[in-house]
């Protein structure tokens, strides 16, 4: 073979020979980096002009598609003069291909083949961690819209980078069998500017800050994680991201020998002013608190629930248009209640469009009275009087149990205790 061209999918899609180079902004034309990617990634077979035709303009897309495919195939010939002389792609009978006689390497070739070897397990874990690290070297954030916005390639980058999350996931875990915890946070630092929305990713990383013995990181990370996956994804807490919170909490530098200037020192709040907001699920916990405080001292407690609501008749708008309308409002409501509420008072976010709020030593007048200052302010920085914020008042008691968390707006309906 006279040459060998390296071809890039991943990151920038760029093409090499042994002397030049040939990316995204030298090709300069989408259907010519279409037609070429297409041929590149079918190197191994010769494609019908039809096609190809299909391919680049769909049905209907040129009133004469055999002459305009025949141009646009000599345009890319023109384009990869730039790697060479050699006569890179060859037509047959209504055909068109890579030539045979020259070696083409693929890094996603390289990344399946890679990936492929972690699948035979070596008794050498130190062996093993090697094959994960040479698949997961492989991988890069496709960076071309061109590609990406076509379903053939999408699809193809899709399954690719499912198969680098699982990668990432299995060798953070090895990496955790020799609490290797620096090379956890390189892998899953990179991973994470690939995917922010993988769970598993923002676990390893909380894990490697448990595993180090570094409480402060470990809850900045955990909290970092649990705000990117509800609000992008609505995600409420899995099992285990229940489990590793616990113990986190749980941790210690030395219980037998802390002092009492050690636990002011791990529990005391910097700037412990305005409303307490919480996790539903912390809230829940505080609320049982509560319960018996009130039992005990017989002083009556009230909760409010707070939802946006919509008039999305009075809106006349499209759906994607109402979600920013409904995130805004969620928003905002926040920002009311942080500005409005009292020092002790306790919020959580209970739903997509929904805060739960508890007012310690507060009377059923004073709670409306508490509900008035929350929708008056609300509509002054809302603006806006087709979105509206409905109350629900009910008494904190030991008769009723909160209910579990949940992802859409709902009725609040107590759970009665058996």
């Amino acid at each position: 073979m006279s040459q060998t061209v390296k071809v890039h999918f991943f990151g920038e899609f760029r093409l090499e020979s042994g002397t030049a180079s040939l990316n995204e902004e030298r090709i300069h034309s989408k259907k010519v980096m279409k037609l070429m990617a297409y041929l590149l990634l079918n190197h191994d077979r010769m494609i019908s002009a039809e096609e190809l035709g299909e391919l680049i303009w769909g049905n209907g897309g040129s009133s004469n598609p055999m002459g305009a495919l025949k141009n646009l195939v000599y345009r890319v010939r023109s384009v990869l003069k730039q790697l060479g002389s050699e006569e890179y792609i060859v037509s047959g009978t209504g055909t068109y291909g890579w030539n045979h006689d020259i070696e083409l390497r693929s890094d996603m070739s390289e990344f399946k083949y890679y990936a492929e070897q972690t699948r035979e397990r070596s008794k050498d874990i130190n062996e093993q961690i090697r094959k994960y690290e040479q698949a997961v070297a492989c991988y890069e954030k496709p960076q071309t819209s061109v590609l990406t916005s076509d379903s053939w390639m999408s699809v193809r980058y899709t399954y690719h980078h499912s198969v680098y999350m699982k990668l990432v996931n299995e060798l953070c875990e090895l990496y955790s069998s020799i609490h290797a915890y620096d090379k956890i946070q390189n892998v899953c630092g990179y991973a994470m500017s690939c995917d922010e929305l993988n769970e598993d990713t923002h676990y390893w990383l909380i894990k490697s800050w448990v595993g180090q013995g570094n409480i402060e990181n470990a809850l900045k990370q955990y909290d970092t994680a649990m705000k990117i996956l509800y609000e992008r994804l609505g995600m409420h807490r899995s099992q285990r991201m229940r489990e590793l919170y616990d113990e986190i909490l749980g941790m210690s530098k030395d219980i037998a020998q802390a002092t009492m200037d050690d636990i002011y020192g791990e529990i005391q709040e910097e700037d412990p002013n305005g409303v307490f907001f919480c996790e539903y699920t912390v809230f829940r916990e505080i609320y049982r608190l509560e319960v018996r405080r009130v039992l005990r001292s017989g002083i009556a407690e009230f909760m409010i629930l707070l939802t946006v609501v919509i008039d999305e008749k009075r809106m006349q708008t499209e759906p994607t248009r109402i979600q920013y309308y409904r995130k805004k409002a969620i928003d905002k409501l926040q920002l009311t209640l942080w500005r409005h509420l009292r020092m002790g008072d306790v919020a959580a976010r209970y739903s997509d469009e929904q805060y739960v709020v508890m007012l310690p030593y507060c009377s059923y007048e004073a709670a409306q009275k508490v509900i008035q200052r929350i929708t008056v302010n609300f509509n002054k920085i809302m603006g806006n009087n087709r979105i509206q914020i409905k109350a629900e008042t009910r008494e904190v008691s030991i008769h009723n149990e909160l209910p579990l968390e949940r992802k859409g707006g709902t009725e609040w309906i107590h759970e009665k205790k058996k």
